[in-house]
């Protein structure tokens, strides 16, 4: 007996159903892009207030803690940058250490900025260039748990060093870095152990979260595709 159109349609529904991946959504995000309050630098070795030669310039990186709650696989980031002129690369890493001290990659890359990854927004009032910046990469396992993203080593054409991180006044635990040393702190010199408002910069970790149906979900989807099985049994006898 030769299978009907409709037979076809719902097996054919049915196994999408069965093999569909795992959607898209946000895994974690600080909140959207500022642009307006203050950003810190994520540059070097020329930085603005890198001291006159001799001496060794200041390289700063910043690094947000941030917490899942969710298991998922991570494949964006995206993140506010400031740049006088058009930026052209940047390099971010995730890490598990709860120190910020950058030993324990998940993942990491330096990355060329174009204008189909890194969006002009406006120029804000401190003559910067605000740009919303996203980077792909290949899916990274995250259970459920505490993280740290950095961003650092942020460049323009002009190699001015004027890049840095949009803070957007989220409660994070803020780390920098300068010229190697883990300084623990964010901007004000203070050593952060709980969430400091004003001090969070705009990132958003996005990405596959995996997810469990619910029982009842599967028993009703179960019974739905039994019915129109019977419906279909039914007709092909008559």
């Amino acid at each position: 007996m030769k299978m009907g159109i409709a037979t076809r349609s719902l097996l054919a529904i049915l196994c999408l159903t069965l093999s569909a991946p795992a959607f898209a959504q946000i895994i974690f995000t600080t909140g959207p892009i500022n642009g307006t309050v203050t950003g810190f630098f994520v540059t070097g070795p020329n930085q603005p207030n890198s001291p006159p030669p001799p001496q060794t310039p200041s390289i700063q990186d910043i690094s947000d803690k941030f917490v899942t709650t969710s298991s998922g696989g991570a494949t964006a980031v995206e993140w506010g940058e400031w740049s006088v002129g058009a930026p052209t690369s940047f390099a971010w890493s995730l890490a598990t250490d709860s120190s910020g001290a950058f030993t324990q990659n998940l993942g990491n890359a330096t990355v060329a900025q174009n204008s189909l990854n890194s969006v002009f927004l406006v120029t804000n009032s401190f003559g910067y260039g605000v740009y919303d910046v996203t980077a792909h990469f290949a899916d990274i396992g995250m259970p459920a748990g505490t993280y740290w993203l950095t961003i650092s080593n942020a460049t323009d054409a002009a190699a001015d060093g004027s890049q840095a991180w949009d803070v957007n006044g989220a409660a994070v635990i803020c780390n920098y870095r300068q010229s190697g040393t883990n300084l623990l702190a964010c901007g004000s010199g203070t050593t952060h152990t709980t969430p400091q408002s004003g001090e969070g910069e705009a990132f958003t970790i996005s990405g596959s979260q995996a997810t469990t149906p619910e029982p009842s979900s599967i028993l009703l989807l179960g019974s739905g595709i039994l019915g129109l099985f019977g419906i279909l049994r039914r007709k092909l006898n008559t």
